[in-house]
């Protein structure tokens, strides 16, 4: 799927995103990015399992995307390449295959060969606010 595609019909639409590294500390980027999309109307599951049945900015998160009951759209990752591998392992665990999302900060060339391979969309390096902001309007 082209980058234009993906942003017509998750981004400018509101989507249902997984945010992989969810965190409460409001001096995150994550959580600045959080607060955007839900006041854009995005549906987000929060995923960290250091925060698991907490809740972040009105969700309830997960400790891991497979304890989450809904599939989503996006799976956005805001953690870096050397703690990846446990979320990688998960990945082809789903019953569908969501656009993996890597944040910047969260890029990992190998994880995305490997991804596409399996038939995975990969995104990385742009972050989601900023897309929404340039393509959909603020």
């Amino acid at each position: 799927m082209k980058m234009e595609n993906i942003i017509e019909k998750y981004i400018c639409k509101p989507s249902r995103i997984a945010v992989v590294g969810a965190s409460t500390k409001t001096d995150r980027p994550v959580y600045g990015v959080m607060e955007y999309l839900t006041g854009k109307g995005f549906t987000l599951f929060p995923v960290n399992p250091a925060c698991a049945g907490e809740m972040i900015q009105g969700f309830a998160c997960a400790g891991s995307i497979l304890d989450l009951k809904d599939k989503f759209d996006i799976l956005s990752l805001f953690v870096s390449p050397k703690n990846q591998q446990p979320l990688l392992d998960e990945i082809p665990q789903l019953s569908y295959k969501p656009i993996i999302w890597m944040q910047p900060g969260a890029e990992n060339d190998e994880a995305e060969v490997l991804l596409r391979e399996k038939g995975y969309e990969v995104v990385k390096g742009a972050c989601l606010m900023m897309i929404h902001k340039v393509y959909c309007g603020d």
